[in-house]
């Protein structure tokens, strides 16, 4: 009998932290919409996929072809919004990501992130509060290290990218060796 409550628990918990590792992932990606990363991302898909589309222009591919490998990027996004929630999981908890997404959700959040000139004396103090605060300075102190993570992370979500569609096109009788 022991046994089986054991295991009941063991199952009980681990379904737990599975619903509050998907609440963390949930959070993390709409924090990298609202601050802009994702879209950051979406430019460097697009340039990775312009490089691409240079190294093959004397090949005459079709527009129908390079649009069916670019219909890769819903999953690609995916794929690096899933990298950046581990790098995010290195410097801040569930409750410091919270808090960003509150500020980046609000009013001064997002004329910060679009116009910060046009922030006012409130809008700066709301700010500089929230950057002495723990989650603020957490942010601050990581900048390095996640800038450092976020270039390893970009340099080889493109290079996998590459080989993707690199792979496809020799499939379909296109080689640039």
């Amino acid at each position: 009998m022991k046994k089986i409550i054991l295991l009941f628990l063991g199952l009980i918990s681990g379904i737990s932290v599975f619903s509050q590792t998907e609440a963390y992932s949930a959070d993390v990606k709409q924090c990298l919409k609202s601050n802009g990363t994702y879209t950051y991302y979406e430019s460097v898909f697009d340039a990775c996929f312009s490089q691409i589309e240079a190294q093959y222009s004397k090949f005459g591919i079709s527009s129908e072809t390079w649009d069916e490998l670019k219909s890769v990027k819903p999953e690609a996004m995916e794929d690096v919004s899933d990298k950046l929630v581990l790098a995010y999981q290195d410097y801040f908890n569930h409750d410091d990501v919270k808090r960003m997404n509150t500020l980046f959700a609000s009013n001064t959040g997002q004329t910060m992130l679009s116009n910060p000139e046009a922030l006012t004396k409130k809008d700066k103090k709301t700010i500089d509060e929230f950057y002495r605060s723990a989650t603020g300075k957490k942010i601050t102190k990581s900048q390095a290290g996640m800038q450092e993570k976020m270039q390893v992370i970009s340099d080889f979500w493109c290079g996998e990218m590459y080989k993707t569609v690199n792979k496809k096109l020799e499939e379909k009788g296109y080689s640039v060796r």
